[in-house]
């Protein structure tokens, strides 16, 4: 009984995390040097993109230019067509494969695979 508490509790976990976008599995952080460089030269950077910056995570809202910095480019980008807007999809594969979904100018969703 206590065993199948624990996998619940395990799962209910795993679908929290997975549900807010927020991941940094297999995340190189950029020195301290390169971030004060990158907020400096940011003046107008919003604050959840500087927080995951200073914390090595990625989450929904983002900008684009942000997860380049902290990414570098892509491997693959597709452009996805959906009936509100065009989207990218942006495929980064150093570790486990991580795919971001841009619609005007922010990430509106995000994978691990």
């Amino acid at each position: 009984m206590t065993m199948r508490i624990l996998k619940i509790v395990a799962l209910v976990s795993l679908l929290i995390s997975a549900g807010t976008g927020c991941f940094n599995k297999n995340f190189i952080k950029p020195s301290q040097t390169e971030i004060d460089e990158y907020i400096a030269n940011n003046p107008d950077l919003p604050e959840l993109d500087k927080a995951c910056i200073y914390d090595g995570r990625f989450e929904v809202g983002m900008q684009l230019e942000t997860v380049r910095f902290l990414l570098g480019e892509p491997k693959e980008v597709e452009i996805i067509q959906q009936p509100w807007a065009k989207q990218e999809k942006w495929v980064y594969k150093a570790g486990n494969q991580k795919i971001f979904y841009m619609e005007d100018n922010g990430v509106v969703g995000i994978e691990e695979l």
